[in-house]
């Protein structure tokens, strides 16, 4: 059954800029820079290396997050996801099985 990952949408558009709890995102496409936190830039520098499902990114991820259930840090990945969507960043690609 094919399922489902997050990728980044346009990988050589994308410009990060790190800091601590904060980054910058130049997406040379649209001319657009996004201030985003550090999550989201952590989410875009994981999906930079291949496309993840979101149990996949909760994985790598769970760690470093403040909150210390599943659940909340999985929702908190899939809200930064869905933005980053809208954004026009990332989008949902089926992989195959």
């Amino acid at each position: 059954m094919a399922s489902q990952a997050w990728a980044l949408s346009r990988p050589e558009d994308l410009l990060l800029r790190d800091w601590d709890d904060c980054g910058a995102v130049y997406d040379a496409a649209s001319g657009d820079t996004h201030l985003v936190n550090a999550l989201a830039i952590e989410l875009l520098v994981l999906l930079r290396q291949k496309p993840c499902s979101e149990a996949e990114l909760v994985g790598c991820l769970i760690d470093d997050m403040p909150d210390d259930t599943a659940t909340a840090a999985a929702e908190q990945i899939a809200m930064q996801l869905e933005w980053l969507q809208r954004l026009g960043l990332v989008h949902l690609i089926t992989t195959p099985p």
